[in-house]
């Protein structure tokens, strides 16, 4: 028996990376906006990426208090981007980002902002 069960975890740890592999729209996700502000782009990039690509939101803006999804390419296998957001009537310096994030790993990104700390924070499900 002994010898069943170590066999078996052998042969869960060696399935286990195929299991967490990215598949096809993993990274999917819905950003909802709760900052009290307008966003006018949304770029989300793979990390190693060195531009930022184009807008998510196309020519559309994502009002506060509404979400919207971003979806990716099928083919593509990636799960760990940088995001970053661009305000309505703001330049580039109040721009907010994040780096890292994992949107194989969740699939709602909420965004909030602080008018007393000027911090925009991300909480992520």
């Amino acid at each position: 028996m002994k010898v069943a069960t170590t066999l078996f975890a052998l042969l869960l740890a060696a399935l286990l990376p195929i299991a967490n592999t990215a598949v096809a729209g993993d990274a999917d996700f819905v950003l909802s906006n709760r900052t009290g502000y307008d966003i006018e782009s949304v770029f989300v990039v793979p990390t190693k990426q060195k531009n930022w690509g184009k807008d998510h939101l196309g020519d559309g803006i994502l009002a506060n208090g509404k979400s919207r999804k971003i979806s990716f390419d099928k083919q593509s296998t990636n799960c760990v981007y940088d995001i970053a957001i661009h305000w309505v009537g703001y330049d580039s310096s109040h721009d907010r980002s994040w780096e890292r994030i994992d949107l194989c790993a969740i699939h709602k990104i909420s965004l909030y902002y602080n008018e007393k700390t000027d911090v925009t924070t991300m909480k992520a499900e």
